[in-house]
Order: C-alpha cells, then sequence, then structure tokens
C-alpha cells in the first residue's frame, strides 16, 4: 500500500511577522519520522504540498495519506484545505476533515460552539478595529490573541494586558500585523494542561494528561509565547518544561472533569483519529482554551509525551493513527 505523507513548509509570510515561520517549518522533520514508522511495512512517500503540486495529486497517486499540512505556502488556512481537495479527489486520509479544520482554526466559532454547549471557557470579546470599547463584564487581566492562528503564532509576553492603553497597544499589533480580528480573553492564571485524544466516536481513548510548567519570574505571564514554544535559545522556552504525568497530582475527581470536557469538546467539533483539548485550570475549575484536531507530533510534543506515558512507542502512536483512519474508512 502506498501512503503519501502530506506536509508544508513555509517559504515567505503573508501576514505576521517573519520569525512565524518556524512554527510550520518544524513540520518537514516530523514528516521524516512518520516516514520512518511506516516504511516497514508500507511504501511511505513525504510529499511537500505547495498550489501546482497539490493540483496533480490524483486519485491513484496514492492509497491513503497520512496528512501533516497546516497550510499551504504560508497561508494557514490551506490547513483547511488540503483535505477538502483530498475528499474531492477520492484518497482518504489521517485525522479531521475540512470543515473541523476550519472551525478550530477560527478561535471565535470555536468559542461559540462551546459556550452553547456549556463547555466552560474563558468569557471574550471580539475586536475588530480601534473604535470599539471593552465590555464592562471583562476584567483584568485579559490576553490578546490572533483570532485566526495556531502553535501560539502572535502571542508573547505582553499579551496579557493589565490596563485599557495595554489591551489597545496590543489589539493595534494583531490588527497591523495579523490582519485579522483579535480575541481577547480573560487571563486563566492557574496550570495549563493538555488532553491528548485518540479515536472515533464511542471508541476514545483519553492519554495521560500532560502540563506544562513555567518557572519564570513572578512578573512574567505563565503562558506559552509563540518565544517559550519555538524559539530555544529564549529564556522563555528554557523555562518552559512539558511533563507527564503532572508533577502535581491532580485530585481524582479533577482529572475526571477535565477528561470528560475534553471528549465532550473532541465531539462537538467532530474531531477524527486524534486531537489535542487544551486547559487552564484555575483552583480545580478546569476551561479549555483551544481543541486541536491537528496537533503537533513531532517526537517533543506533547501528544507524543501523553502516548508514550500510555505505553505506545513513537512509531506505535503513528501506526495507530493510520489504524484509526483506515478503520474509519472501513480499510482494516
Amino acid at each position: 500500500m502506498k501512503i503519501g505523507i502530506l506536509y508544508n513548509l513555509v517559504d515567505r509570510i503573508e501576514r505576521g511577522l517573519e520569525i512565524d515561520k518556524l512554527s510550520d517549518n518544524e513540520i518537514a522533520e516530523t514528516a521524516g519520522h512518520v516516514k520512518k514508522a511506516l516504511e516497514e511495512e508500507y511504501e511511505a512517500i513525504p510529499v511537500r504540498i505547495r498550489g501546482d503540486v497539490i493540483l496533480h495529486i490524483k486519485k491513484d497517486s496514492f492509497d491513503f495519506v497520512f496528512n501533516l499540512c497546516e497550510g499551504v505556502e504560508g497561508n494557514v488556512k490551506g490547513e483547511s484545505w488540503v483535505p477538502a481537495i483530498l475528499d474531492i479527489i477520492g484518497i482518504p486520509y489521517t485525522g479531521s476533515d475540512s470543515l473541523t479544520l476550519g472551525l478550530c482554526l477560527d478561535k471565535i466559532k470555536t468559542k461559540q460552539l462551546l459556550f452553547a454547549n456549556n463547555i466552560p471557557t474563558p468569557r471574550y470579546q471580539i475586536f475588530r478595529d480601534l473604535s470599539q470599547t471593552l465590555n464592562p463584564k471583562l476584567g483584568f487581566p485579559l490576553i490578546v490573541k490572533p483570532a485566526n492562528e495556531d502553535a501560539s503564532v502572535g502571542i508573547t509576553v505582553d499579551s496579557v494586558v493589565e490596563d485599557k492603553s495595554s489591551l489597545f497597544k496590543m489589539v493595534e499589533f494583531i490588527l497591523k500585523n495579523y490582519r485579522q480580528p483579535a480575541l481577547v480573553e480573560e487571563y486563566i492564571d492557574g496550570r495549563e494542561l493538555n488532553v491528548a485524544i485518540l479515536g472515533n466516536g464511542k471508541s476514545l481513548e483519553v492519554l495521560p494528561i500532560s502540563e506544562i510548567r513555567f518557572d519564570f519570574d513572578k512578573k512574567i505571564p505563565k503562558i506559552l509565547s509563540y518565544d517559550a514554544k519555538w524559539i530555544p535559545e529564549s529564556e522563555m522556552f528554557k523555562k518552559t518544561v512539558g511533563v507527564c504525568p503532572p508533577a502535581e497530582k491532580l485530585p481524582d475527581a479533577v482529572e475526571e472533569r477535565i477528561k470528560k470536557l475534553a471528549v465532550a469538546a473532541y465531539n462537538i467539533t467532530q474531531c477524527r483519529d486524534y486531537a489535542r483539548v487544551d486547559f487552564r485550570l484555575n483552583g480545580n475549575l478546569p476551561y479549555v482554551l483551544e481543541v486541536n484536531p491537528n496537533p503537533g507530533i513531532n517526537k517533543d510534543s506533547g501528544f507524543v509525551r501523553s502516548a508514550i506515558v500510555s505505553g505506545l512507542s513513537y512509531d506505535e502512536l503513528i501506526r495507530k493513527i493510520l489504524s484509526l483512519a483506515m478503520k474509519r474508512r472501513k480499510m482494516s
């Protein structure tokens, strides 16, 4: 069986900052790891996706696709285009479909869906221009994010704001550099937790919860900024550590609550095969921050960390994701 491993690289940035390329370009390394995990059993072929390349993929190009694409040529919206094209061509693939990927990339729609289904998530306001006024129901501190990015793109240590002057400075930064609405949320001061999920329908496996620990000075907000996630030489990166299981054990009732909320978020966004749900825990109160239907699965990722603690090796995880997708398509 011929397995295409589709991934993307970014040569130039259409919006945002030049440094934002780093988060996308790690994916080539992931593609190499996936190829190694599959090549003993399959003909595994990594393919870098560009606009001209995807137009030449035909139904007989691959029997199945392991989809790692997080965009097309620097356009993050391309993350949802690739599975849509594969559906049109008729090639089955791993992971969520275009509707789920597009939904979860839109933080505004995702939050609306979470609220509608009584899943706790921080209160928020959308800023589309600088003429808007802050909703008096929102209290400082607040955190300002691009509404349509992932991988911590556009998030810096200045993203957590304590007053209106700082708020509108960051809103302007997002509007100017990312050319999209700014999502302003109430900042939840607490523990950062990730829940990795495998499976489909009623057959879901929730992997051990992973935690991101921040060894920052008290003046620095404990957030996973772009530097903390992608710039190894930065102090933020060096003092941000992923651990699984959490260093401080979660109360059983809290852990159970988090896992139930993660499954609910996975299901209402219609994730498939695998996904990660990110939380903030304030005291014993969990809040869903994001649903990631195409999470990073490089060897140092939180998803892989949870899988290894569950007893899966990296290669076993990759083969399991493919097996789940094939089973969903009734191919195994």
